[in-house]
């Protein structure tokens, strides 16, 4: 199997593959750092407390996930119709994507990671702020943030192959439907958590499930994206 040829083509933009995410990252984080330096020299300590506290729930680090996730869509919606032209079959190029999805997830868990260990043993980069160590990468012992990285990473990349694989299959007319059960089903969660007190108390129950537990949680979802893309890639049509 030509797996090799088709990681190749994923990566062959160096810069788009691995350049421009760490390079929005870095910008990110200097933005991040200058608020710090902003709120230290002008609140003193209590709003650094304050500030370290708030950053829990700090989405900068989305700078680095959000084109992490959208790779599962342009895998799928840029590189399978290119990768059938160039004569790859539909087996080989989900082989090799699918390797090009792990090893993405362990390298830029990885870099969160090490940016983790070193924000909390500086404290916050002396500035008491808060980039790495946050609740979307995860707020425990450094292997957590390592494993819950990955399977967010990879899961969101598989589900991202998944829907735009089902596009694919089905084309315009399946994003409609996708779209608006989506926005049903939020709607209906959200009627039911400010309407019902016995809803409102089960999802409390459910976001305050421990750590071991949530990361079974986005490891089914990635399972079962992967199971879509795998089982619709086979008879997608390339568009």
């Amino acid at each position: 199997m030509r797996i090799r040829n088709v990681i190749q083509l994923h990566t062959v933009n160096r810069l788009q593959a691995f350049g421009w995410p760490l390079l929005i990252m870095c910008f990110s984080l200097a933005i991040v750092l200058a608020i710090g330096a902003l709120v230290t020299n002008l609140g003193g300590p209590e709003a650094r407390v304050g500030m370290n506290q708030g950053m829990q729930y700090n989405g900068a680090i989305f700078a680095l996930l959000g084109p992490l996730i959208g790779f599962g869509f342009t895998a799928m919606g840029q590189y399978f119709p290119l990768a059938l032209g160039l004569g790859l079959t539909r087996r080989e190029f989900a082989a090799g994507t699918t390797a090009v999805f792990i090893g993405n997830a362990a390298f830029y868990a990885v870099i969160i990671t090490i940016g983790k260990v070193i924000e909390v043993a500086t404290g916050g980069f002396g500035l008491s702020i808060r980039f790495f160590d946050v609740v979307y990468t995860g707020l425990g012992e450094w292997w957590q943030t390592l494993i819950q990285t990955f399977l967010l990473i990879l899961a969101v990349m598989l589900l991202g192959a998944a829907i735009t694989t089902a596009f694919h299959r089905w084309g315009q007319s399946f994003l409609w439907i996708f779209w608006l059960s989506l926005a049903v089903v939020v709607l209906a969660l959200g009627a039911g958590f400010v309407l019902s007190d016995g809803f409102r108390a089960i999802a409390v129950d459910i976001a305050a499930m421990g750590w071991l537990p949530w990361m079974g949680v986005v490891a089914a979802l990635g399972a079962v994206g992967a199971a879509i893309w795998l089982t619709l890639v086979r008879r997608a049509q390339a568009r």
